[in-house]
C-alpha cells in the first residue's frame, strides 16, 4: 500500500531550529520526527512512501535517501512553490491512482492504528476518512462535528472557548480512495482543512472520521516540542536510556527518566534530571545541570557546559521556556 507524507512546510513556529534544519529532521527522541513517521507507516503495511519536499529538502532526500533504511521505498515530489496540503498530493495523483493511500503529516508522533483506520474506511464506503481524537482545549484545532456512525457534518476551526462544537480534533491523518482526485483541482495551492474537506461535506459526498485513543502530537510548537518528549520519556516500554558508547562517568548524576543518546560523555560532576533528552555525540561537561531539556546536534559532536532549565538546545541554537505553555 501506498501513503504520502507531508514534508514541504518551512516550520516557521520550531523556529529558530528551523532556520536551518527541516521540520521533518528536527529530532524526537534523538530520532528525526519523520523517521518515527517512516516507521508507523512501514508497520502497517503502507511500504511506498512519496514525500513532497520544498523547504531545504535537499537535507531530507540525504537523510533518508530511497527509504531503504526504514524499511519503505521512498520517492519524493518537489514543489518549487508550495501548492498546499491537498495540492502537493495531487500532483503526484498517476502514483496513488491505484488503491486506497494514506496521507500523513512528516511532524507528528503517533502510535495511531493505521490499520484499524483503513479497515474503518473501507467499512464506511468513504471516499475520505480522518482519524480524530477527542482533546482537552478544542481551541487550538480545527475540530469535527459527526453523526454517531462517524459521517462528518461540518467542521469548526479553532473554537474561542465555550464556543466549540465538538471536542473531537482532525489528527491530520487521511485515507483516501483515489476518486477524491475528482474534487481537487490540479496545478493550484488547495489544502485538505481550508478548502476539500468543507467542499466534500457541502456537497453530500460521503467523508467519515474514526475516533482514536492513540497517542498524537503534532510538535509544532516550541512548548509542544518539550511536552512530547516529557510525555514519551514517561514510557514504561522504552527501557535502554543510555546509549551505545555513551561514557557516564562515576560522579555524575544521570536520571532514571531521562534518555542519553549514542557516544555521549556526561562527566564526573554533571547533573541531568527530570525528563532530559540528550542527543547523539553530546559532551555535558562537570559542573553542568541539564533539568527537563532537550539538547541535540546536527553536527559531530556538542559540548554543554551551563545550566539549562526546560529548555531546548539544537545545532547552535538555544530557547528557554520555563514552563512552557502549548
Amino acid at each position: 500500500m501506498k501513503a504520502f507524507v507531508l514534508a514541504a512546510g518551512k516550520g516557521t513556529r520550531l523556529r529558530p531550529f528551523t532556520d536551518d534544519v527541516p521540520k521533518p529532521l528536527v529530532p524526537v527522541m534523538n530520532q528525526p520526527v519523520m523517521a518515527h513517521v517512516l516507521d508507523l507507516c512501514r508497520s502497517h503495511g503502507f511500504e511506498e512512501v512519496i514525500a513532497n519536499l520544498h523547504y531545504r529538502g535537499e537535507k531530507i532526500t540525504g537523510r533518508f535517501g530511497d527509504g531503504s533504511d526504514f524499511g519503505v521505498k521512498l520517492q519524493y515530489s518537489w514543489e518549487d512553490q508550495l501548492m498546499g496540503t491537498a495540492g502537493g498530493v495531487r500532483r503526484q495523483a498517476k502514483f496513488l491512482a491505484d488503491g486506497t493511500f494514506l496521507v500523513i503529516s512528516g511532524d507528528v508522533i503517533t502510535d495511531m492504528d493505521l490499520s484499524a483506520l483503513l479497515s474503518f474506511h473501507q467499512r464506511s464506503g468513504a471516499i475520505a476518512t480522518m482519524a480524530v481524537k477527542e482533546v482537552g482545549d478544542p481551541s487550538r484545532f480545527g475540530v469535527v462535528v459527526t453523526e454517531p456512525g462517524g459521517k462528518i457534518l461540518s467542521f469548526q476551526e479553532k473554537p474561542a472557548a465555550g464556543t466549540e462544537k465538538s471536542r473531537l480534533a482532525n489528527t491530520g491523518v487521511y485515507i483516501f480512495d483515489p476518486a477524491v482526485f475528482d474534487w481537487i483541482p490540479p496545478d493550484q495551492f488547495y489544502d485538505f482543512g481550508n478548502d476539500l474537506f468543507p467542499t466534500l461535506v457541502t456537497k453530500g459526498a460521503p467523508v467519515y472520521a474514526m475516533k482514536t485513543s492513540a497517542y498524537w502530537s503534532d510538535v509544532g510548537t516550541l512548548g509542544q516540542y518539550l511536552y512530547t518528549h516529557w510525555d514519551l520519556l514517561t514510557h514504561p516500554a522504552l527501557k535502554k536510556r543510555i546509549g551505545s558508547g555513551t561514557v557516564v562517568e562515576p560522579g555524575a548524576i544521570v536520571s532514571s527518566h531521562s534518555l542519553i543518546g549514542d557516544n555521549c560523555h556526561i562527566e564526573r560532576g554533571a547533573v541531568v534530571l527530570g525528563y532530559s533528552c540528550i542527543g547523539d555525540g553530546c559532551i555535558v561537561r562537570s559542573g553542568t545541570t541539564i533539568l527537563d531539556s532537550i539538547v541535540w546536534t546536527a553536527e559531530q559532536s556538542l559540548s554543554v557546559a551551563d545550566e539549562l532549565i526546560r529548555s531546548i538546545r539544537g545545532n547552535g541554537k538555544h530557547v528557554s521556556l520555563g514552563i512552557p505553555t502549548l
